[in-house]
């Protein structure tokens, strides 16, 4: 709560001192083999990115409404920038957190950041000019071929949508392949470089296709679709339900559906990166059932509710355990 209330009075300004306290609180009390982790980081390293981003948030607020176009450009000049911003930041939480006296790491780089988003990069542009266009003046669409933009808009959010799943594999794989143990006990945030540190890095196996995800993401547009196609044959029964009830019930629903599709997307993909996550060292493995989370997902929206948003940091307290002591992590025989 200290956190929250600074962050708005500084007008989101103290966000990344608050990720830092946020991430000392739970790295203090996750146990690996009994071993508790640390983290050093106090925010300092991220203020800088963070400001660049507010100032490039807030000079597209200003502009959008007047000058679409060109906040739209000022978004597309700023992307190139996003995957390194998300590299650094994964730096940054690994680099300030240790176990046993030794670093992590992430060995990623920005190139590597870049590639993993550069298949989205063409349709992006389309979607962002293509409804800037949309948003200012229309007479240059009605001279019989004001059908071309939002077709190309049309187009573009659709291939979005199929690339969502396979950039989520692209994403996942950089990011597993990129994680790390520093080299020796007690050395600094640069450690984890050298021959002996890259013997600490893990990978990805290669059973781990587009296709896996594909299924997870298919599993929500599944879901969407089928709440879809109930309210369609059934929106009698359901005008009626909700006019008898608060308004609250609808949207009740509507998050607990929600919060549905993200359990299942957030087991299946915590499961399946972490069951095929290889070290020369250790052996992961993971059991998140589905069910648990599905539960726990319901029981912290429904305390949320009763208590006006109060429990939100026990709800994130829950969740947060529930998923780490998921994950077991063990040495590998004839390995020191």
């Amino acid at each position: 709560m200290r956190n929250l209330g600074l962050t708005l009075i500084t007008l989101g300004l103290y966000l990344p001192f608050a990720r830092a306290h946020r991430l000392r609180f739970f790295r203090q009390h996750t146990q690996v083999d009994g071993e508790a982790l640390d983290f050093d980081g106090d925010g300092r390293e991220m203020l800088r990115p963070h400001l660049l981003l507010c100032a490039v948030l807030l000079l597209y607020i200003l502009i959008a409404h007047e000058m679409p176009l060109g906040a739209a450009l000022l978004l597309l000049a700023a992307l190139p920038f996003w995957p390194t911003l998300m590299m650094r930041s994964l730096r940054w939480r690994l680099e300030h957190t240790r176990w046993r006296g030794r670093r992590l790491a992430f060995h990623g780089d920005a190139a590597g950041a870049r590639a993993v988003f550069l298949p989205a990069a063409a349709p992006l542009a389309v979607l962002l000019v293509g409804q800037a266009l949309l948003a200012g003046p229309q007479a240059e669409f009605d001279d019989g071929g004001g059908w071309l933009v939002p077709a190309l808009v049309s187009l573009a959010l659709l291939a979005l949508l199929a690339l969502l799943p396979w950039l989520h594999a692209r994403h996942s794989r950089y990011r597993h392949a990129n994680f790390g143990l520093s080299a020796d006990a007690g050395a600094g945030a640069d450690a984890g470089t050298g021959p002996a540190a890259q013997a600490e890095r893990t990978r990805l196996d290669a059973s781990v296709e587009p296709r896996h995800f594909y299924r997870l993401h298919g599993g929500v547009l599944a879901g969407l679709a089928g709440a879809l196609l109930v309210n369609l044959l059934f929106a009698t029964w359901i005008d009626t339900l909700l006019a008898a009830a608060p308004m609250l019930t609808g949207l009740l629903l509507d998050m607990m559906l929600l919060l549905a599709l993200r359990a299942w997307l957030v087991a299946g993909t915590q499961t399946l990166l972490w069951n095929h996550t290889l070290s020369p060292h250790y052996r992961f493995a993971c059991h998140l059932p589905l069910s648990r989370l599905l539960l726990l997902s319901l029981k912290n929206l429904l305390l949320c509710v009763l208590t006006l948003g109060l429990y939100w940091p026990h709800a994130v307290v829950a969740t947060t355990r529930l998923r780490l002591e998921s994950i077991t992590l063990s040495r590998l025989p004839g390995t020191n």
